[in-house]
């Protein structure tokens, strides 16, 4: 036999190297789509606390300006917070809907009534995120209304 012809250069992957490459490909993209996720929800949960601040802080200023009465109502069944005035709901009413790595620690449901000079009752709200572990503490000042963030 010819020497030759025993040695046999592979110009191409052989079956074994391609399953082996598809498969640390694969891992490397299912890690990938994991953290992806995660990302996006702790930016999905920076997004509503956000904007819990700024419609705690409309719903203020809306009651002072227009001198109408306000709520606002954590429902801890929907995991929703409704900023709503009780007079005209068409006039100013918004919904956030929280996603369900936040959740009340009370495990109740708040609600907060501001009159039509602005001025509340004190109050606290405890939101945690079972992603980051984190808990956001709101306490509403008396009179004032104001949203302090401990």
């Amino acid at each position: 036999m010819n020497p030759k012809m025993l040695v046999h250069k592979s110009k191409a992957f052989t079956l074994i190297e391609s399953i082996i490459s598809l498969a640390i490909f694969c891992t490397l993209m299912s890690v990938s789509i994991y953290g992806l996720q995660n990302y996006q929800q702790r930016i999905e949960e920076k997004q509503v606390i956000s904007q819990f601040k700024i419609n705690w802080h409309n719903m203020l200023n809306y009651s002072y300006l227009n001198k109408k009465y306000t709520r606002f109502f954590y429902n801890y069944d929907t995991n929703t917070m409704t900023f709503v005035d009780l007079m005209n709901k068409k006039e100013f009413s918004h919904k956030i809907k929280l996603p369900k790595t936040l959740v009340n620690t009370k495990k109740r449901d708040v609600e907060i009534y501001v009159n039509k000079d602005g001025t509340t009752r004190p109050k606290s709200i405890e939101i945690k995120s079972t992603l980051t572990h984190k808990t956001y503490r709101y306490t509403i000042q008396m009179m004032w209304g104001e949203l302090v963030e401990k």
